[in-house]
């Protein structure tokens, strides 16, 4: 896919990996619309990212879902890539879930790229090559104790997506999620901080431009199926500075 033109919607666009696929997509020549709930951030944001639009939703309000994709489809008749990067980690034991982090987490997590999706969908069936890149984890595939909320999110999501998928077989959009290791983002339980300790020590990370450039670079390809799984175990012999 050539990238130029391209009108890309990104959801967290703020966050560690969205704001990384933002600058990425903006080199590449594309149109960015950026969401998320911060509109300072967004702002920030936009200052470094040639021809842009921000769209402020709080991803847990499904009204606010409803109305930010009815005006992007109204501002932008035709989207062909959208990538949604929101999401909230919540790593607690049983004994301190509350009902409150379940929906939360669902909301964020599942429901709101699910009707995101839904919302523009009109507009990425103008392109018989659109695509839906969710952003899933390994903890969509492998059980974790203590983070029995964060599992149930992102196994949903990525049964999710690789249903959408199959639904979609054929025609537009093309839907896939990116089973994702370990990233330097400030998500999760631990600060960048912390987790610059753990790699002295050898654990493996990626960046968030190492990410941002592997999903561009696979789109651009076409390489992009319903799936796509990338752990940093899987490139421990580079240098830092190419993960």
């Amino acid at each position: 896919m050539d990238l130029k033109d391209k009108i890309v919607v990104i959801s967290g666009a703020t966050g560690g990996i969205g704001k990384a696929l933002a600058e990425m997509f903006s080199k590449e020549g594309s149109k960015l619309i950026l969401v998320g709930r911060n509109k300072d951030k967004l702002q920030e944001l936009q200052k470094n990212i040639d021809n842009s639009e921000i769209y402020v939703c709080d991803f847990a309000d499904p009204r606010q879902i409803t109305r930010v994709t009815e005006q992007i489809i109204k501002d932008f008749p035709i989207i062909n890539v959208v990538v949604n990067c929101g999401g909230i980690g919540v790593y607690k034991d049983l004994e301190q879930v509350e009902s409150k982090d379940l929906e939360d987490s669902f909301k964020i997590n599942v429901e709101a790229p699910y009707f995101l999706s839904k919302g523009l969908l009109t507009a990425l069936k103008q392109d018989e090559n659109s695509r839906v890149i969710n952003i899933g984890s390994g903890a969509g595939v492998m059980p974790m104790a203590g983070r029995s909320v964060y599992c149930a999110t992102k196994f949903a999501l990525r049964g999710m997506t690789l249903s959408l998928d199959e639904e979609y077989k054929g025609s537009s959009p093309s839907f896939t999620v990116i089973t994702l290791g370990s990233t330097l983002t400030d998500f999760g339980p631990l600060s960048i901080e912390d987790k610059k300790e753990h790699q002295k020590q050898g654990k493996h990370y990626f960046t968030p431009e190492r990410v941002a450039r592997k999903i561009v670079g696979l789109l651009k390809a076409n390489a992009l199926d319903s799936e796509f799984v990338f752990y940093p175990s899987q490139y421990a012999d580079e240098t830092p500075s190419q993960n």
